[in-house]
């Protein structure tokens, strides 16, 4: 069991959150992928009852990031003095039969899925991607029946064996840690091509893949597809590990006014804009990084065409502008960050929006994408906050991206399509569609839109 000390101070009526950073004893960071935490502050090692539960959000897993957090109403009931805290990380024993990784995530660049064939297994249909494009003819490709090859980092986050299933059209194979397993026939309905064993940790993953020349040049005529899904079976030697961060705790009155930012020099939105502009027939006002203070809402991401959401990428690669949108946040900014419901044709990228959130702060992170999904009306959530800041009961959309983590603002059915997070005195609000808003109008979200998100500020 690992124990990290660290003293805090946190000023009683503000909120307070904090960051950790965990690494491994050789200094890499430790990856906290199926673990659970809970975190309390008490008066005495061995008071019975906790003062205060911490909020623990995992920014990001991989990489050992975490947040303690708690908010104004719960450090206005903590009196001044001296406490203690810690905070205690559980793995708790995996399921058998869960699913570690499949293909429906091999999206480096020059993948292509989406294409199903009546002759593919339902497995293939369902995992089939691949490395020459699905449309056209085969010969616009530079080499369309050579031996396609990529690799990917997947974390095993269990001891102990793991199924392998891979279906492919021609051929194709997978390659884990020195083992190589050949694929299943596209029609196969047994596509367990094998197992192997493992320990916890990240392991390269390389997918090879060959389509045979059978004379016809079409995609449609002659396709080719990899499909392939991990799946942990079991093993011994795991168990519930525990890692621990401890120390004392000054809660000391807050002598500081709160300097939430309510009134800008422009109560409108402030676009930095992607490559492709607004696109066409949309308007709205382009601002730069050095602009954002004067705003009320700063929206990065997509407008109305389609793109890798690469300015707002540089923007947070970059620690001075990644800071001076954090502190605007803080400070009472609304980032709103509006992604992209739809990744196939290059329109979207999923990990790039997840980077996105995670360098601003925040616990939300894009799921997937219901593409093709609408037209039709997202349902506002019955979250207190957002039903007292008056966004309108519904709103159009024609497709949907799906989020976790976060507070749901819109829903579609069971999925969140529209979400906020609490960062500091401000928030940042994600989206998955260019047009929710009135039906053909990109350009405007309304009065009624920039009013709720400032309102959500004070009532969140």
């Amino acid at each position: 069991m690992a124990v990290y000390v660290n003293n805090i101070t946190i000023n009683t009526g503000s909120y307070f959150s904090r960051d950790f950073y965990l690494d491994n004893i050789d200094g890499s960071p430790l990856n906290l992928t199926g673990y659970t935490a809970a975190s309390q502050i008490r008066k005495h090692p061995n008071s019975v009852n906790a003062t205060a539960d911490f909020n623990v959000g995992f920014i990001d897993r991989e990489n050992g990031r975490i947040r303690v957090s708690l908010a104004r109403t719960t450090t206005e009931t903590i009196k001044p003095g001296r406490y203690v805290w810690d905070m205690m990380f559980t793995e708790a024993n995996p399921q058998n039969n869960t699913s570690i990784w499949t293909t429906l995530e091999a999206d480096n660049s020059g993948s292509y899925r989406g294409y199903t064939n009546v002759s593919w297994s339902t497995f293939l249909n369902t995992y089939a991607y691949s490395r020459v494009p699905q449309s056209g003819n085969l010969d616009a490709d530079s080499d369309p029946y050579g031996v396609k090859q990529d690799s990917y980092s997947v974390f095993f986050p269990y001891d102990g064996d793991y199924q392998i299933d891979a279906a492919a059209d021609n051929y194709g194979s997978i390659t884990i840690n020195g083992s190589t397993y050949n694929a299943a026939a596209f029609n196969a309905s047994n596509t367990n091509v094998g197992t192997i064993t493992l320990q916890r940790g990240s392991y390269t993953v390389s997918l090879s893949q060959q389509n045979l020349n059978n004379g016809q040049n079409n995609f449609n005529d002659n396709p080719v597809g990899l499909g392939v899904s991990i799946t942990y079976l079991g093993g011994t030697g795991y168990g519930k590990k525990s890692i621990v961060i401890e120390g004392n705790v000054l809660a000391t009155p807050d002598i500081t006014p709160v300097c939430i930012v309510t009134s800008y020099t422009n109560e409108e939105i402030g676009f930095i804009l992607e490559p492709d502009g607004f696109g066409s027939g949309v308007t709205g006002t382009s601002i730069t990084i050095n602009d954002i203070a004067d705003y009320g809402i700063v929206r990065l991401g997509l407008v109305s065409n389609c793109g890798n959401l690469t300015t707002a990428l540089d923007l947070i690669r970059n620690e001075t502008h990644k800071n001076s949108l954090v502190q605007y946040i803080q400070r009472g900014g609304v980032v709103w960050l509006n992604a992209e419901w739809f990744v196939t044709n290059g329109c979207g990228n999923i990990p790039n929006v997840n980077e996105i959130l995670t360098g601003l702060g925040s616990e939300i992170r894009q799921a997937n994408v219901d593409e093709g999904t609408g037209p039709g009306n997202m349902t506002r959530s019955n979250d207190g906050p957002v039903v007292a800041s008056g966004f309108p009961a519904t709103l159009h959309y024609n497709a949907s991206a799906t989020f976790t983590g976060g507070t749901p603002v819109y829903t579609v059915g069971a999925n969140v399509t529209a979400a906020y997070e609490k960062v500091g005195l401000g928030l940042v609000y994600v989206t998955g569609d260019t047009n929710t808003f009135d039906p053909g109008n990109y350009s405007t979200v309304g009065q009624e839109i920039y009013d709720a998100l400032r309102a959500l500020v004070l009532n969140s």
